[in-house]
């Protein structure tokens, strides 16, 4: 360990920094703190090495310091009356230990590495650091003396460590002491008894004094820094048992330990984890490295590479290195590089420094069944995942996974989400070149089917979850519930699953998948991608040559196309075809919902006499294959139709008795059927607000947004929460129907509903006029134009035509 000389004026430099800072002479200072000028000059200056306690006082009043500045002036003038000579303070002069007075002097070690000069957005942290370090020095009890930097291979943890130490370092003129415990070296982490020998040897014990038993050593140590100022940095920790034999003693002491573990059995330490970049971070630290005139000049291509470095400090510095050493090089010309995932981990090498070199620390210390997991992780397709599925593709039980999966979020190789995992972009390429390089091609097959067949199957039986009157009693869900935080959480990767499928041929697992997925589609209906699902559906069906499923699943898929996508003309057809190919088999159910779903369309585009006349087609041919449930769907849509002609009590009727249904036996899983019942509470309440009846049909929509809620059925929660606000403001509560509209505004873009947020900054437009704010009015109506786009619906061209006619009235 290299030993150095701490610097003697760092209160004058302080004090100076202070009095510039407040504008202030040296004989104006002093006469406000009843100093002479002289004094001042001299404390300045660093003559003046020991100031009274009442001098400095004085100074902090004039200065008018407070809270932790204050503290830290007082701390420093007094560490600065601590004696010296040339670097060096007799030992009894920072201890009353045992080491004979007549040994060596004890040396002020000045140990830190150089500090990088670009460190980039960790300004935060280190401001934390700072008030932590004045907190020290000030000797308050209450204040921990261990911080540990926490976080991923190439995360910064050492450039921030020894950053902030020498920022710091005014704090502790007892010195500065660095170790490398090389906890993440493949030689095995430092022995604590030899990092303790470097340290008594850096504190100026002789090799001859320094004892042989490893406690003993641990005692002197702490008796030696019990009454001295010392910041210590422990970089690149194992574990728990090598820091603690490390930590010094005083408490006028602060250690900063760097560690890819969070040490959570270390007592009383702050943990401070270390995040990614910010992209602006991230570009700051390429300017600083390259020039900020080359960055400046390809703004884009930069926010790509710090994008494809996966904001990873390492990685990002690195390309920068690169970038540097070969102007001729365009940012682009990079970022094209890197673009190519199986080089990408190559092309961040520069010199000695590598990110694939990082993370082989970490994996090369993995026991074989944690390093099988991570491997065999990267077959995941989704961005995050369980430990159930991790227990699949590796082959093992989820309780070996779930141990296995924290022992590599504890190396800083996977990333936590509650209880999910999540590769970093740069780690996931890593861990596929280390599958591709340790196991046949054939074990990863085998895995990977193994996932997929796996994901497959409990996609299915999470969606008989939602069929009426299915059979439940062998599913791994113990209700619908369960089935449906499962598809919402792991439809990355079942998404995938479904697309390999189709690729592959696996025909009959795809058309068994998309029917399964049917009823659960009618609670969350703009969550997935449906059109996809049930196109792909109707593709397996047609080469399997089955008419009946495609028959079936083209209904699915023209319900998503108007329904999901807005997109009626597209959703018409393919219903024309579903109804076409049910006729020609002879399948009267598939053509009662071909005729339900196309009234629903004709309503939208402004045919509802055709409408009413397909959807009691419809309930007749529900009611003559007695099944009761398609009667009421049929049904619906005929009450629908009839309020598009504005026969308003008519469709009330028919909406009471649909809603009747509902609230009796239907069939239906618990969440379907609360989901239908809230339907039909929503029609029922846009027939009562078209027969004038505001207040009533407000209630209807209000009860209906609860149990929207309550069931996760977001796209319908929007759309009632909106016929609310629509409600408040006929019936003049603008304030309140104005917060309704934001709400449901805010729900509709959580999905991407350009239509419906179209419709409701319309009306926000409306109300932001009639409250004579003219400005506001104009932006939202110019937003709501943007949001029409090209959709066909007629109501959409009139939509249009309204806010164009009203933008240019304005």
């Amino acid at each position: 360990m290299a030993t150095g000389q701490v610097q003697h004026d760092q209160f004058g430099d302080l004090l100076r920094a202070l009095r510039l800072q407040r504008r202030l002479t040296q004989e104006e200072l002093a006469e406000a703190a009843g100093s002479s000028v002289r004094s001042i000059r001299e404390m300045e200056r660093g003559r003046v090495r020991s100031p009274q306690r009442r001098t400095v006082v004085l100074l902090a009043d004039a200065l008018r310091l407070a809270g932790a500045d204050r503290d830290c002036f007082v701390a420093l003038a007094r560490a600065e009356r601590q004696p010296r000579d040339s670097g060096t303070v007799p030992h009894g002069q920072y201890n009353s230990g045992t080491v004979p007075h007549d040994g060596p002097a004890v040396v002020v070690p000045g140990e830190l590495p150089s500090a990088v000069p670009d460190l980039a957005g960790r300004a935060e942290i280190l401001q934390r650091l700072s008030t932590l370090a004045a907190e020290v020095a000030a000797g308050r009890p209450d204040t921990s003396s261990v911080v540990v930097l926490h976080g991923p291979p190439g995360i910064g943890k050492t450039s921030l460590a020894v950053a902030a130490g020498h920022r710091l370092s005014w704090a502790f003129a007892g010195g500065q002491l660095f170790v490398d415990l090389q906890g993440a070296s493949p030689d095995g982490p430092l022995d604590p008894a030899e990092a303790l020998a470097g340290l008594l040897r850096s504190l100026g014990v002789p090799d001859s004094r320094v004892p042989v038993s490893p406690a003993e050593r641990g005692g002197l140590f702490r008796t030696l820094t019990r009454d001295r100022p010392l910041l210590v940095v422990l970089d690149n920790a194992a574990n728990e048992a090598q820091v603690r034999a490390l930590l010094p003693a005083g408490r006028g002491c602060l250690a900063l330990v760097t560690c890819r573990r969070p040490l959570a059995g270390l007592a009383g330490a702050v943990r401070q984890p270390l995040d990614l970049l910010a992209p602006a971070a991230g570009r700051a630290l390429l300017a600083a490295i390259v020039g900020a005139d080359r960055i400046a000049a390809e703004p884009a291509a930069a926010d790509q590479l710090v994008t494809l470095c996966g904001q990873l400090p390492l990685a990002v510095r690195i390309a920068g290195n690169r970038l540097a050493s070969r102007p001729q090089w365009s940012v682009a010309w990079l970022v094209d590089l890197l673009r190519d995932e199986h080089r990408r981990l190559t092309v961040l090498t520069a010199g000695d420094l590598g990110v694939r070199s990082a993370f082989e620390v970490s994996y090369r210390q993995l026991d074989p069944v944690t390093a099988r997991v991570f491997r065999r992780a990267a077959l995941i397709p989704g961005t995050d995942f369980a430990p159930a599925l991790a227990a699949v593709v590796a082959g093992i039980d989820e309780e070996t996974a779930a141990v296995a999966l924290e022992e590599l979020v504890e190396a800083g190789l996977l990333l936590t989400l509650g209880d999910r995992y999540q590769f970093h972009d740069l780690v996931r390429l890593y861990a596929r070149e280390r599958l591709d390089v340790e196991e046949q091609q054939d074990r990863r097959t085998e895995a990977h089917d193994r996932m997929v067949g796996w994901l497959l199957l409990r996609t299915r039986q999470a969606g008989v979850m939602f069929e009426p009157d299915a059979g439940r009693a062998d599913s791994p869900f113990d209700d619908d519930q369960a089935a449906a935080y499962w598809l919402d959480r792991e439809s990355g990767n079942w998404l995938a699953a479904l697309r390999y499928a189709a690729r592959c041929g696996r025909y009959a697992d795809v058309i068994a998948l998309a029917r399964a997925l049917h009823w659960y589609s009618d609670a969350n209906s703009h969550l997935h991608p449906w059109e996809e699902i049930f196109s792909l559906a109707v593709a397996a069906a047609r080469a399997v040559g089955s008419c009946r499923d495609e028959a079936v699943l083209l209904n699915f898929l023209g319900w998503a196309q108007y329904f999901c996508q807005d997109r009626n003309v597209d959703g018409l057809a393919t219903l024309d075809r579903a109804l076409a190919l049910a006729r020609r088999i002879g399948d009267r159910r598939e053509q009662a919902w071909a005729l339900t779903y196309t009234a629903a369309v004709l309503v939208r585009t402004g045919r509802a006499g055709s409408a009413v006349d397909h959807s009691r087609r419809a309930v007749g041919l529900f009611r003559e294959i007695g099944y009761a449930l398609g009667e009421q769907s049929a049904a619906s849509a005929q009450a629908g139709a009839l309020a598009a002609l504005g026969r308003f009590a008519e469709a009330a009727e028919l909406h009471r008795e649909v809603l009747a249904f509902y609230r009796r036996n239907s069939g239906l899983s618990r969440t379907g059927a609360a989901v239908a019942r809230a339907g039909a509470m929503v029609s029922l309440g846009a027939d009562l607000a078209g027969m004038g009846r505001l207040r009533e049909a407000a209630d209807q929509y209000a009860r209906a947004r609860r149990v929207f809620h309550r069931c996760g059925a977001t796209f319908s929660e929007a759309n009632a929460v909106h016929r609310y606000g629509l409600a408040l403001a006929s019936l003049g509560e603008a304030h309140a129907a104005a917060e309704a509209l934001r709400a449901a505004l805010d729900l509709y873009a959580a999905l991407s509903c350009p239509w419906w947020e179209a419709q409701t900054l319309s009306a926000l437009a409306a109300l932001a006029g009639a409250a004579s704010d003219p400005a506001a009015a104009r932006l939202l109506r110019q937003r709501a134009l943007d949001w029409c786009g090209e959709l066909d619906a007629p109501q959409v061209r009139t939509l249009r035509a309204t806010l164009r006619r009203e933008l240019a009235g304005s």
